[in-house]
């Protein structure tokens, strides 16, 4: 009776997400432009015998289906007990059978503490001029130095000049916590396939901020939606300002707000190096996310795995 509902819940929850991807397509919906290639799933070891399966970090089970085109970063043996990511592509269909079944491109074990993985398509990101390979799903970008290695599948050199648009898997040991996340790649291995062309995304695709909660100290406040100028997170100055203790006046005359009666912000003229000037949108005074660390000095400021965090203590995050 369990198998027979857990079965059923399985086939509502395809369709469920099915259909919702139909309806992001043909919406041409931002979603749907930054989806991520590959997804993954996580858990432990609990029988090698044939396919791998294993209970994922919810305590469901699952079977990973590898064979010889499966990549292996770090190590090949599995053993019961081992904690496992493996990595598969999202438009691959699945079969509504239970436990679900994921054919793994990439299998991810014994990783060196501190190494982290990340596994998607990748092209050049637009209007950035570091370097930085952004990955089709949009929260993750990296670049490469003199010391980072770059393989093929097989564990060869890579000899095919430009990764651009290939899918890969990166290895880092460090990132920002950013949007995007950015690291520096100590390893790249390159899938076997050919180069791709991709459509451009620019950061209004990516990033939906306007739907992140802004938390202050931890704690969620109503504040209007934040919104993206460029790869500029521009939050409201008021509602984020007030939460944090300040008296907030705005002075009409100068188009001017003060905090604590001095002058903290113009409209119109820039308040953080690089990044644009305070705005007024629906009557709401905005600035880039970064004025809370760069001119009210606190500990952090940033935009996060799906929410907004301005923190007046504890240790900065770069």
């Amino acid at each position: 009776m369990k198998k027979a509902i857990s079965l059923l819940l399985l086939t509502v929850l395809l369709i469920t997400a099915l259909t919702g991807t139909a309806m992001a397509a043909e919406k041409g919906s931002d979603v749907a432009k930054a989806s991520p290639y590959y997804l993954s799933i996580t858990g432990a070891v609990v029988d090698t015998d044939g396919a791998i399966k294993i209970e994922d970090q919810n305590g469901s089970p699952a079977t990973l289906i590898v064979d010889e085109k499966t990549v292996y970063p770090f190590e090949s043996e599995i053993s019961k007990g081992d904690t496992v990511t493996g990595y598969y592509l999202a438009n691959a269909p699945m079969m509504a059978i239970w436990p679900p079944q994921y054919n793994i491109a990439v299998l991810a074990v014994g990783a060196p503490e501190g190494d982290s993985v990340k596994v998607d398509r990748f092209s050049a990101w637009a209007d950035n001029a570091d370097g930085y390979m952004l990955a089709y799903g949009g929260a993750f970008a990296f670049r490469m130095n003199d010391e980072t290695e770059v393989v093929l599948a097989d564990g060869k050199d890579f000899k095919g000049g430009d990764i651009e648009n290939r899918r890969l898997v990166v290895i880092y040991d460090a990132s920002t916590k950013s949007i995007p996340e950015l690291a520096t790649a100590r390893k790249v291995i390159v899938l076997f396939e050919d180069a791709v062309p991709l459509p451009e995304l620019l950061p209004e695709d990516i990033f939906n901020v306007s739907e992140f909660p802004i938390l202050v100290d931890g704690v969620k406040i109503d504040a209007p939606a934040a919104f993206m100028d460029g790869d500029a997170v521009m939050v409201p100055l008021r509602a984020i300002a007030e939460a944090l203790g300040y008296d907030v006046k705005w002075d009409a005359a100068a188009r001017a707000v003060t905090l604590d009666g001095m002058t903290k912000v113009v409209i119109g003229q820039e308040v953080v190096a690089g990044s644009p000037a305070p705005v007024i949108a629906d009557g709401v005074t905005y600035v880039p996310l970064r004025f809370f660390i760069d001119a009210l000095d606190m500990a952090n400021a940033y935009a996060f795995e799906g929410q907004i965090e301005i923190q007046s203590t504890g240790e900065r995050m770069e």
